[in-house]
């Protein structure tokens, strides 16, 4: 397994204004939020997306305050994002547009 390594400011923004425009830098992670139509599709979401991280082994955190859904990633062994954060939430965005992980 080869060693994770933060990216830097610029290579984070390349990959937000590229490839993840409803994604933000917030705190050091990338975060999005996305509104439901009630609590019960917002809980599904929480549930669909925790599933498929279990399954990348990599998982976001995942805050439900009552229709909105918080999902933020984060490496803390390097205290950064890395290029598998940006991964993982290009799979949450495929999610969230076409209802499939990428």
């Amino acid at each position: 397994m080869s060693q994770a390594i933060a990216l830097s400011p610029k290579e984070i923004e390349t990959q937000l204004s590229s490839q993840l425009a409803e994604w933000a830098l917030v705190d050091g992670g990338l975060q999005r939020s996305i509104e439901a139509k009630n609590y019960l599709e917002a809980l599904n979401w929480l549930y669909d997306i925790g599933k498929w991280a279990e399954k990348q082994d990599h998982h976001p955190d995942l805050l439900l305050h009552y229709k909105r859904l918080t999902v933020r990633y984060w490496t803390h062994t390097v205290n950064g994002v890395t290029q598998l954060d940006v991964e993982n939430a290009q799979g949450v965005e495929g999610f969230l547009q076409d209802g499939k992980f990428l």
